[in-house]
Order: structure tokens, then sequence, then C-alpha cells
């Protein structure tokens, strides 16, 4: 019997073709599948949500688990919705479009919880994980999207588990400003745009609070975009404020499309060695947090999302027990949003990143915001804290996805500060550092998911270790 519910979620094929079979989804994984057993095997499915039986064909099959194609829901959860996007079934982006919204952020704790246990060998039952922190309005939060180009001049985000360009008419994760960039980006690349740049393999639109753009255009020729001698027409057209300096500012304005701002303020190119060097635009790209102006450089790392980098960063000023008296360190402090948060109440605050182009805002933005007590340190962590002479009280550390260095987490051990707050952006690499350091003494205290990703399988914790 066909099944009169519609399969509004992820479907994807790996392998051969196999037997077909009806599947129980018993639990969510944090790839977003629903996992069941069928003949003892656990099965994962995309697109299957907990609770509902689906048909099922069998894609990948290996010695202890197996994969599935859903082909038909036969007993569908309250919890399923339509998915608002019209590309969600073949888009990367978002996993978790057809769950209901608050019940992502259950499946969320759900998955930090899980991780710490069985990871980093936690003992729950002396730990207080809170409900993820969600959004009122889990829609238009992104401030970034790199969109990677396409036949024809299009431009989307990557297909699931593919390289394959899927474009979209309009992406619920950025506002509708940015939306009206990428439409006119594509374009000027479906026109002329793509023979003055050959090699351009995608394009990162950043949008501030005020509506202000910045677009950056990867993997250009290793010559200098200001030398027009080099270039073509369509180029010296760009660099004359043409096509490029138009983004969003013509037959558009803030009164019909809210967000929209002032448009694309600057355009920069990333060569091919990795630098950056402006294309059209003068004057600083910037922006607000908790109550500071930012200078954001175009490789400089900023949270994707404003509501939620509030209420994150609102977490560890709270946990973080601050006076003049105590010396706090901010490892991979990125352009020093937290750390100059941190030095108001502070006596010293130092920090450390790895990109020198954040190095140079976070020092750029220590004067803009007159902060005296911060000292910023270029260099990988791992290489560079010794440089430090003070004993921190607190540490507050914001690693890459892969986690903190294991010399990192010696260091932290032998120094022995009274509170370490972990912030991260992935489970299973913060269970395996938090692991090591309760080993050696520190307790888990306080676990806070927060929401940063809407409709992903991503998740930013801040967690709270004490001595």
């Amino acid at each position: 019997m066909k099944s009169k519910y519609p399969v509004n979620g992820k479907t994807s094929a790996v392998g051969v073709i196999n037997k077909i079979i009806d599947l129980e989804g018993l639990r969510l994984s944090s790839e977003g599948m629903a996992v069941g057993y069928h003949e003892g095997k656990a099965t994962f499915v995309p697109g299957l949500l907990p609770g509902e039986i689906g048909q099922v064909q069998i894609m990948e099959e290996k010695k202890n688990w197996q994969r599935g194609k859903l082909l038909r829901i036969l007993k569908a959860s309250e919890d399923r919705v339509n998915p608002p996007c019209s590309v969600y079934s073949v888009c990367g982006g978002c996993q978790l479009q057809h769950l209901n919204y608050e019940q992502t952020l259950v499946w969320k704790k759900q998955w930090v919880a899980d991780a710490l246990s069985r990871i980093g060998k936690i003992q729950l039952d002396s730990v207080t994980i809170h409900p993820t922190i969600g959004m009122d309005h889990p829609w238009r939060y992104r401030n970034k999207a790199r969109l990677h180009c396409g036949e024809e001049g299009s431009l989307g985000y990557y297909q699931e588990k593919s390289k394959a360009t899927v474009p979209f008419d309009d992406c619920l994760l950025i506002s509708e400003g940015m939306n009206h960039w990428v439409r006119e980006a594509e374009g000027f690349l479906s026109e002329e745009g793509k023979k003055s740049f050959p090699q351009l393999t995608s394009i990162t639109f950043r949008e501030n609070s005020q509506g202000e753009g910045m677009m950056i255009l990867d993997s250009l020729p290793d010559v200098s975009l200001q030398d027009t001698d080099q270039q073509d027409t369509s180029l010296r057209d760009a660099q004359s404020f043409g096509a490029w300096a138009g983004l969003g500012k013509e037959d558009i304005g803030s009164e019909s499309i809210e967000g929209t701002g002032s448009g694309i303020s600057s355009v920069w190119g990333i060569t091919h060695s990795g630098e950056p060097e402006r294309i059209v635009g003068e004057g600083d790209f910037t922006e607000n947090v908790l109550g500071a102006e930012f200078k954001i450089s175009p490789l400089a790392f900023l949270q994707v999302n404003p509501t939620q980098t509030y209420k994150l960063y609102n977490t560890v000023l709270d946990w973080a027990e601050l006076s003049k008296e105590k010396v706090v360190w901010d490892l991979y402090c990125g352009i020093g949003t937290i750390t100059l948060a941190l030095a108001a109440k502070a006596q010293k605050v130092w920090g450390i990143e790895e990109n020198p182009y954040a190095v140079a805002d976070a020092r750029e933005n220590a004067k803009r915001n007159k902060i005296e007590n911060v000292e910023f340190i270029p260099g990988k962590v791992e290489d560079t804290f010794r440089q430090i002479t003070d004993q921190p009280d607190i540490v507050v550390l914001d690693p890459p996805r892969a986690g903190a260095h294991k010399r990192v987490l010696e260091r932290l051990l032998e120094l022995k500060p009274d509170q370490i707050i972990y912030v991260s952006c992935d489970p299973g690499t913060l269970a395996r550092d938090l692991g090591k350091l309760q080993s050696e003494g520190y307790r888990v205290v306080e676990v806070q998911p927060v929401d940063m990703f809407p409709w992903s399988v991503h998740v930013e914790t801040v967690v709270l270790l004490q001595r």
C-alpha cells in the first residue's frame, strides 16, 4: 500500500541496491539519521524519524551496521513537519528541517550528553546539563554564507556527500538582503564576470547587523588585484565600482526589503597564496558584539549567528568568577570578542590566536574600545602559551572543531587554574578533552548546549570545569 505521507526528509544512496525492509526508527543519530535495528544490526536511515516506521532499501551493508534509503513512510511521527525550503531534499546545508524545532533542541542536548558519557566517560548524574538554548525565530540567522560556483554562473551550497552545487531561489538561513546579493552576483557571473575570474571556485558573503555586506572571492590568480593593467575590461569595471560595487544598491532599498541596508560595501579577493586583497570599497567592515565595536577582516572568524552569540558569550561571562584581582587566558581568541568582554571585569586578559589577520583585528579592536588590560599573542596556542608569564585564575578556550591540542591540555593541568570554561562546536572532541581534564582532577560542573546552527545537526556547547 502506498503511504499517504510524503517523504520530507533527506534521502541518499550509497553502495549497491539490496533488500527492502520495514524499519522502525528508535532514536536520532548525531548525523540526523534515524537508527533502527533489523535482525540485530544497527540500521541508519536519513529522512526517517524516531517513532516512525518506514519502508527502507538497504544501500550499504557492513559487518555491524547498515545504511538504508527511505522509500516511503508507513507510520509518521507527530513531530514530522513539512520543510519550507524548496531544495531541502538535496541541499547539504540543513539536515533537520523535517523535524519539529523543539525536538531538534531536545536531540541536540541528548547528543551532547551521549558524547560526554560514551567518549569522555563522564558520570552524568553529577553534571548539570541544561536544555539547549534555542531561538524564538530560527530562520535568517546566518551572517555569513560560503557558496560554490556552479554552471552558468549559479551559486549554491554543496549537495550532501557531493561536490555538486545546489542553486536556490531563497535560502531561509540568510537574510533577504543577502539573498538579493547572491542573485546579483549570479547575474554578473553569468554574463561577463566568469571571464574575469576563470579560476573562481566560491564566493563568501558576510553581513553585519546594519545590513552592510562584504563579499570575498576565492582562488584568484597570484597577481595584484589593484594592477588593472593585468586585468581585462570586466575586472576594471568591477574595480571602478561597476557590477560588484552595485550589489544590493540598485532597485532595492531598506524600505522594500528588511535588512538590505546599504548593500555590499567591499569586495575582496583571496589569491592562491591565501592573501586577501581589496578589489573595491573602502573603510572597515565592523560589527557590534556585547556593546563593543569590532573590526572584522575578510579571513577572520566571527560566530555566524549574532542572536545566539549573545547568549553563548553571556553564559561564559555568567560562569566566570571574574574580579579585578584575576588573570584570564582566552585561548583561540579570534578577533577578541569574548576577550574584551572578560577584560571589563578582570585584572588582565591574555589572548592567543593563530590567524594573523584575526590578531591584527583583535589589537585594533582593543584600541577602538579603549581597553588596555589585554594583550594578544599571535601563533598556535600549543607553541606560544609559554610566552605568558602570568598564572591564570580562569582559562577560556574556544578551539576549532578538532579540539584542543594535547599540549594545551597538558599545560592547563600543570597550571591548575581554578576555572576552565570550554566552548566547543563538536561534542565528540569536546568529550575527549573533558575526559582528559577530568582524569587529572577537574570536575565537569555545568553544560550548556546552544543552538547556534538551527536545522543543522551542529551544536555549540559551553562547559564549566572546576578543581
